[in-house]
């Protein structure tokens, strides 16, 4: 493990009501009474920015995602990774490390790219011979295209929309990829194609690795795909459609938004067994799928599952079976919460980051955690001005702070009591647009002294949600709560 790094979370911002002082952020951190929470958040913080490399790698700014001490970055693990590397201000890093893998696809690698990509700049040997013989999981295209957009909604940052190597590696990765590798709707139920070669030496471990079509790595013979992949597809269909409708491209955007939802109409169709009420993860040359595994947190964690009972029913199925791996037990707790298992998510967080944790130092650990408290207990989205935010603190006695947390141009702290009670503090930068949304249906919130007429919608599981919207200026705290008369 690299020595820790010092970082400031953010550049020096100029508090606005103070243009002749400048405020630098310390780190984030969160106190809570639930127990052992702070503890758990410092350890997964400390030891994410101590995989962060330092100025002067050839490879420019990275941080560690891939298994430690191959100073190396993975399409898969920085794709994950990078939400929680957002909230310890490493989206520099995490941009150049996405830039990486788009510049480098390329028609000789059957319009793959490095799977594994070391500080130097160099596809990692461990991963990658040559053009024909290399480790590669399908899912990667898909899942750094999304993962790019993703951070686009995060930052703002127009790199993602707009330059064109980015733009080359998105087409490249929805058309020529997928024709290629015959993942297309009219393809994909009879390819053969595995490996992308007629034949392959099992004893070889580059040439069976190339082209694995999951993120299933059992070696499972004549698996045509996961449902991984097809989860991973549906995202990118559906971030390319929002990457064309933000670029002036409404035809082209309409037509992937379709795909989106056919891949994710076919996903059901063949992995979902109505006699056992569950999905499988694998689907094969026999036309049979394979087991009821871990793999399934992808078609959750891609919102590739529209119809609601059955995307419970995939809760419910994940809950009941043995945790493969840390790396697949990262996933969970974001996962868990989004779908209102806010009990069962902390539980993992705190299973993942314990001492006794096999491989708990696995860099994506400390990263998703980081990840899944600030958006799954804290609840914080991107929305189109600014954030939204949603407690999902089950007891009301509770609380938690998450401080010094940053969001485009401002610093800000949020606290949550209960589900009742939020917070926002903007410490320093630009005023923030803030969204405050609760559970339940509460025709009144109460902000500033007064109460104020709430918006009620609805989550994607039906449940009622009462928001409300307000400005929050730099060195201004607001409070916003369901009155106590409810």
């Amino acid at each position: 493990m690299r020595p820790l790094l010092v970082l400031s979370l953010a550049p020096l911002i100029s508090a606005c009501s103070s243009p002749d002082t400048e405020f630098t952020a310390p780190l984030l951190s969160v106190e809570s009474s639930i127990e052992g929470l702070s503890d758990r958040f410092a350890w997964a913080r400390d030891t994410a920015l101590s995989y962060a490399g330092v100025e002067g790698d050839s490879v420019g700014l990275w941080y560690e995602a891939a298994l430690p001490g191959r100073e190396a970055f993975c399409m898969r693990d920085v794709s994950h990774q990078a939400l929680g590397a957002h909230f310890l201000g490493l989206d520099e890093h995490t941009r150049n490390m996405l830039f990486q893998f788009a510049r480098n696809i390329s028609e000789g690698k059957d319009w793959c790219t490095y799977w594994e990509i070391t500080r130097n700049g160099d596809p990692a040997p461990v991963d990658y011979r040559d053009d024909e013989s290399f480790w590669y999981n399908l899912p990667a295209n898909f899942d750094v295209l999304d993962a790019s957009y993703r951070m686009y909604k995060w930052t703002g940052d127009v790199t993602y929309i707009e330059h064109p190597v980015f733009l080359d590696f998105y087409e490249k990765s929805v058309t020529e990829f997928v024709d290629r590798w015959d993942l297309g709707k009219n393809t994909i139920l009879d390819r053969s194609r595995y490996m992308n070669r007629d034949s392959y030496d099992l004893d070889d471990p580059y040439q069976y690795a190339r082209g694995i079509p999951t993120y299933h790595e059992s070696g499972v013979e004549g698996v045509r795909f996961g449902i991984d992949l097809l989860a991973f597809q549906v995202a990118a269909y559906r971030s390319y459609a929002n990457i064309l409708a933000a670029t002036n491209q409404p035809t082209k955007s309409t037509e992937y938004l379709s795909r989106a939802v056919t891949a994710a109409n076919l996903l059901t169709e063949v992995f979902w067994k109505p006699e056992s009420e569950q999905f499988h993860d694998l689907y094969t040359e026999s036309d049979q799928t394979f087991e009821a595994g871990n793999m399934q947190v992808f078609a959750l964690y891609n919102d590739a599952v529209p119809d609601l009972e059955k995307s419970e029913a995939l809760v419910s199925g994940l809950l009941n079976q043995k945790l493969e791996n840390v790396e697949m037990g990262s996933y969970f707790p974001e996962v868990l919460y989004r779908y209102g298992k806010h009990g069962e998510a902390l539980d993992m967080m705190m299973m993942l980051t314990a001492d006794s944790t096999d491989r708990r130092s696995y860099p994506e650990v400390s990263y998703a955690v980081v990840g899944a408290i600030a958006t799954g207990l804290m609840g914080i989205a991107p929305a189109d001005k600014g954030i939204s935010t949603l407690s999902r603190i089950d007891s009301e006695e509770d609380f938690a702070t998450l401080n010094h947390f940053t969001h485009r141009n401002s610093i800000a702290s949020l606290r949550h009591e209960g589900s009742h009670r939020s917070t926002l503090s903007v410490h320093a930068g630009d005023k923030l647009f803030w969204k405050a949304n609760f559970a339940g249906n509460h025709p009144l919130l109460e902000v500033k002294n007064r109460k104020v007429r709430a918006s009620i919608s609805f989550d994607h599981q039906g449940n009622a949600v009462s928001s409300i919207e307000v400005e929050v200026l730099p060195m201004e705290t607001v409070s916003i709560a369901v009155p106590e008369a409810e």
